[in-house]
């Protein structure tokens, strides 16, 4: 816990914001492996020791990231979750704002996904639980349009694999057959209808 003055928790999680906002950038433009967290704490504009205060690693600094966005997707689709709507539509909708937010953040995602493979294996496992709470999601989605008859029984996992993979084409494609959007619904309809004619 910082020393000094007693923050309040508002004030402790804007710190946080902060020195991950610092240190994000950092990664970026340097990597992972080759910022040191003096740097970070210089570039958040506090001492080495506050540093140690919020963060124990740099790990902990790209794994609360992580954490945070997993959380936020998983909140909009626990929102569309909620809703009184068919499962095929609320797959559609959090899909659609699953991309918007690869849109949103291309090259960034990209690196910083690419930064994450260099995470300890106890990191790697802490973002790994945030994104199973949202593929859990998922996979409930696809098991209530089975129990409404929406969907044939599928092995849900699976079938979360594919639509979830579907994005990355979508998003990152050298060859667009339309907008992200046009994409992404036509690859829905293609995992959601087959190919047979």
């Amino acid at each position: 816990m910082p020393k000094g003055i007693p923050l309040t928790e508002e004030e402790l999680a804007r710190r946080r914001r902060e020195i991950v906002n610092a240190a994000l950038k950092l990664f970026y433009e340097k990597g992972f492996l080759e910022t040191s967290m003096r740097e970070v704490a210089t570039a958040a504009g506090v001492g080495k020791s506050t540093l140690y205060d919020y963060f124990a690693t740099k790990d902990d600094i790209l794994v609360s990231f992580f954490e945070q966005e997993l959380q936020w997707i998983t909140q909009r689709a626990e929102e569309i979750y909620r809703q009184d709507l068919p499962a095929e539509e609320k797959l559609r909708q959090i899909t659609q704002v699953h991309l918007k937010y690869l849109l949103d953040n291309k090259s960034f995602y990209i690196k910083l996904t690419v930064e994450a493979q260099r995470l300890s294996l106890t990191s790697q496992q802490r973002i790994q639980a945030g994104r199973h709470a949202y593929q859990d999601l998922i996979c409930r989605i696809i098991q209530d349009g089975v129990a409404e008859g929406s969907f044939r029984p599928v092995d849900p996992l699976l079938a979360m694999r594919l639509i979830l993979a579907a994005l990355t084409p979508v998003a990152f494609t050298t060859r667009p057959t339309g907008t992200p959007q046009e994409m992404l619904a036509s690859s829905l309809d293609i995992l959601l209808n087959g190919l047979k004619a």
